[in-house]
């Protein structure tokens, strides 16, 4: 199964008064993370919303979740672990193993769902089967 990682410094930005992360922090970082995998997949989102017949709009998500394990906090040095755990037709589950110094500190799981233009719709986008390449380069040992 193919895994990202991303490294990462815990900046006075990403923190509250006590300088421990502020938890819509790690959202952000779990779609940077998600990004990050598509990537070093060979699908950068760039040219990935292209290279399926230039209808390819996104993969918004559908829910999203965290266990806090342990804090993060001002001046660590994170990786996040990503991988896909889950694949449906439209819809796949990301999951997000952040470590800090060796140890654990949260898991996150994102829903995400394939979605192509469609001017057809009030909101300009429908939902499609995942491509197969894009399961087999996520899917990848």
């Amino acid at each position: 199964m193919f895994r990202a990682f991303l490294s990462r410094h815990v900046h006075f930005s990403d923190c509250d008064p006590a300088q421990i992360v502020f938890y819509p922090r790690y959202f952000i970082w779990f779609d940077q993370a998600t990004e990050n995998m598509f990537r070093l997949a060979g699908m950068p989102w760039e040219t990935t919303f292209e290279a399926h017949d230039g209808g390819f709009a996104g993969v918004p998500l559908l829910d999203a979740s965290a266990d806090f394990k342990s804090p993060c906090k001002m001046g660590d040095h994170i990786e996040i672990e990503t991988w896909v755990d889950d694949w449906r037709e439209k819809v796949f589950t990301v999951l997000h193993r952040i470590h800090n110094n060796g140890r654990l500190a949260v898991e996150g799981r994102e829903t995400r769902i394939w979605v192509v233009r469609a001017a057809d719709r009030e909101a300009g986008i429908r939902s499609a089967p995942i491509p197969g390449d894009v399961r087999t380069k996520l899917s990848a040992e």
